[in-house]
């Protein structure tokens, strides 16, 4: 049940549900509706025209001072009676890598400077709506609420509704959270109340499973008193350019047939330095001994602790060598990066209180401070599909879903696709790389209509030619998003190539702008 507050406005305090956790196949009926559950802090929104916004956490904590930044478009898009919205905060580009460590950096500060919020910006991605003007949603259907939620109309930073898909799609969302680095998924039936304080068989999470390669960098003994016995193993990941040196990822318990068989094995492998370049933790190096790496095998794991260790390992055992490859070793998501910030004072450390402290008033500078420069143009990642493209990509598939649901489907596979180019592994070709602009191109089409057109002149000869992963996408992106999409009645690109002497030229184009020219080599 919600509290109240006097006078019948905005509720004081609506306890968050819980989703409850599959334990056997995930749902996948016409009913059902599923969305990546991206890493981050549940924020329940309290938000109160003309007087505040407040921001708790799922234990009830405030968080208001720590995201300063939300509460203009959080009132901005409120009705006049007030408004309680239900979602997660996430460090910006969250899509792109598991990137726990940002959002803690911004959840530790009580108040941040302008600086750290530009440093480090924070979205809330909106999933639920529990109080909408004057009426209490929580007994609506999801389907309602989500209705009402869509009306809102959030839909740009840093404030975003999330984009839920059908059930009926859920291999392929498994596969595009997998690649993202998330640890799962939510699953909300249409028919779901909203259930506060509690949880429901109407909305569970699905964890996301996943298996990979690993080098056995040492052990810890069942016996400290026998050395040579097995009890749990330390894993770790080639690190690249160093031969023998690992990054360490976890350490996983073995049963007991695979403890007597690794024992045999590690015995001619012991060596006294451990072969991991990071710290192996306390816990798992007391009694350790280290390895020689050259054992691979597959571990199982649902997601990524702190951005480095397997969350939940589990052993499935020792691969041959004929069975390793190359890209499917246990690599941590990369760590986000802290693009440089102007020198700032120092920002007070919160006191460890139940509620924090209002701070202390900031004595007035010596002189006028001199302005902030101007923050550069964020340059395109080859690596990375950007927020704004993921989040537009997946809202303009969940709105076919009910007009057109072969095309929905049709543009969910390419997204696929494109987020498989995008974590592509070694070197691509002119051929692969135009199916991964094709996937980004109709995904484009669909959301611009008529706005925007595409011209291909691409010969099938020169599809072989080597080209850097989404060199190419790269450009065309950088062309429709800066180009085409501000003018109002759109325009054409143009993307040709023509052999050359060694390789080949391809031509980005559109009207009015200068021409982009990547030259590629046989």
């Amino acid at each position: 049940m919600t509290e109240r507050e006097s006078g019948g406005g905005v509720p004081a305090l609506v306890p968050p549900m819980q989703p409850g956790t599959v334990t056997g196949e995930p749902p996948t009926g016409a009913d059902w509706v599923v969305e990546v559950a991206w890493t981050g802090h549940r924020c329940i929104a309290y938000v109160e025209p003309g007087k505040r916004v407040r921001l708790l956490s799922g234990a009830g904590n405030s968080m208001s001072s720590a995201y300063p930044e939300l509460a203009e478009p959080l009132l901005r898009r409120s009705p006049p009676g007030g408004m309680v919205l239900d979602g997660t905060l996430v460090a910006r580009g969250e899509e792109h890598a598991v990137r726990p460590r940002l959002i803690a950096r911004r959840s530790a500060r009580h108040r941040p400077s302008d600086a750290t919020i530009r440093r480090i910006p924070v979205d809330l991605q909106v999933a639920d709506l529990l109080w909408l003007d004057g009426q209490d949603t929580t007994a609506l259907p999801y389907a309602e609420r989500r209705a009402l939620l869509d009306g809102l109309g959030f839909a740009s930073p840093p404030v975003w509704t999330t984009s839920p898909l059908p059930a009926t799609e859920i291999a392929t969302m498994l596969a595009i959270a997998e690649q993202k680095g998330a640890d799962g998924l939510h699953a909300r039936h249409l028919r779901g109340r909203y259930h506060p304080g509690g949880r429901s068989r109407f909305w569970l999470r699905v964890p996301v499973t996943r298996t990979r390669q690993v080098l056995v960098g040492g052990w810890t003994p069942a016996d400290p008193q026998r050395p040579e016995t097995v009890g749990t193993l330390l894993l770790g990941a080639p690190v690249p350019d160093a031969p023998g040196r690992l990054h360490y990822v976890g350490r996983v318990g073995v049963s007991l047939g695979e403890r007597r068989r690794l024992a045999v094995e590690l015995a001619h492998r012991e060596q006294a330095a451990p072969p991991f370049v990071d710290a192996v933790p306390a816990a798992a190096a007391g009694h350790a001994r280290w390895a020689q790496p050259g054992l691979t095998g597959l571990a199982e794991f649902s997601g990524w602790i702190s951005g480095r260790r397997m969350r939940r390992p589990y052993w499935r055992g020792l691969l041959d060598a004929g069975d390793v490859h190359e890209d499917r070793w246990a690599q941590p998501p990369e760590p986000a990066p802290v693009p440089p910030q102007p020198q700032s004072p120092p920002e007070p450390e919160p006191r460890p209180r139940s509620r924090p402290a209002p701070p202390a008033p900031e004595p007035p500078p010596a002189a006028p401070p001199a302005p902030d420069p101007p923050e550069p143009v964020p340059a395109t990642d080859a690596r990375r599909l950007e927020q704004h493209f993921v989040y537009n990509a997946l809202n303009t598939i969940a709105a076919l879903i009910r007009t057109d649901p072969g095309r929905a489907r049709d543009l969910l596979m390419g997204f696929a696709d494109l987020n498989r180019a995008a974590d592509q592994v070694g070197g691509s070709t002119l051929g692969e790389e135009l199916a991964a602009v094709q996937g980004y191109l109709q995904l484009e089409q669909a959301r611009f209509g008529p706005r925007l057109r595409v011209a291909v002149d691409v010969a099938p000869a020169l599809h072989p030619v080597p080209v850097t992963p989404l060199q190419l996408l790269t450009a065309v992106r950088d062309a429709v998003q800066r180009e085409i999409e501000p003018r109002p009645d759109g325009g054409e690109l143009t993307l040709a190539a023509r052999p050359v002497e060694g390789g080949c030229e391809v031509t980005v184009a559109t009207a009015g702008a200068a021409a982009r020219t990547i030259r590629l080599t046989s």
